[in-house]
């Protein structure tokens, strides 16, 4: 039998949504973690990326040779020879399911939730609402300047649309909101997308509405919102400090 209050450490950007899916995940289930959060910039080498990234106190690489996140560290966790945790979030997912017998339905592949979530993911949509508007919410991921310019750098090197103008801005968010009044009608459970609960459609899906949080003037309906806070307190939306 699994000691149900065995602690494990969790380390992971604040913003990103594939650490989201563990937290939510281990949020749900009342599982015992402590959150490590990182810098975005620490333990990129700046020799690989044209000067940007530095080696902070707190180093990704340090855990799995990589600049690679999440990670979970704990008792019991495997690990890769010379690691500190295990990478790669869907694997820690089915790895704590596993380990706590937890019952948690696989995804369905439903239509309208890849629908849905592939226009959120458009770079066309998603990108300009969120890359820069993610690095002003006031999280340890951005804590150094370094992190905020290794950001974009990145993002600038795949070509992504760092932000729109005022006007594209405001016509974006419109839409985005007409999308978003989408999803009551796809809540079939209770607080959850299936009738039969919470389950990895859950996980895969809550982390990208929680990253639209850090846009001022999203709305999301009353349903959503009371979906979006199923979610453990250790996962904070950024609606408060929306810009």
């Amino acid at each position: 039998m699994i000691d149900q209050d065995v602690e494990y450490t969790f380390h992971c950007y604040d913003h990103c949504p594939f650490g989201n899916r563990v937290a939510f995940l281990m949020d749900h289930f009342g599982i015992k973690y402590k959150k490590v959060v990182y810098g975005y910039g620490s333990g990129a080498l700046p020799k690989e990326c044209e000067g940007e990234g530095y080696d902070g106190d707190l180093n990704p690489r340090k855990l799995t040779g990589k600049k690679q996140l999440p990670v979970l560290e704990g008792p019991g966790v495997p690990c890769a020879p010379g690691a500190v945790g295990m990478p790669e979030s869907l694997e820690i997912c089915s790895f704590l399911i596993g380990r706590h017998q937890l019952v948690v339905p696989c995804a369905t592949g439903r239509a309208d939730v890849k629908e849905l979530t592939d226009y959120l993911l458009d770079k066309k949509v998603m990108n300009p609402l969120t890359l820069v508007k993610l690095t002003k919410m006031p999280v340890a991921d951005w804590a150094d300047k370094r992190d905020v310019s290794y950001h974009v750098w990145k993002h600038k090197k795949k070509g992504d649309i760092l932000s729109y103008e005022n006007d594209e801005d405001a016509a974006a968010i419109k839409t985005l909101n007409a999308k978003l009044a989408e999803i009551p009608a796809m809540l079939k459970g209770d607080k959850c997308l299936n009738s039969w609960g919470f389950g990895m459609d859950d996980v895969l899906f809550l982390p990208w509405l929680r990253r639209l949080t850090c846009i001022k003037g999203v709305e999301f309906p009353s349903e959503v919102s009371e979906y979006m806070s199923t979610v453990g307190a250790q996962v904070e939306d950024y609606a408060k400090h929306a810009v």
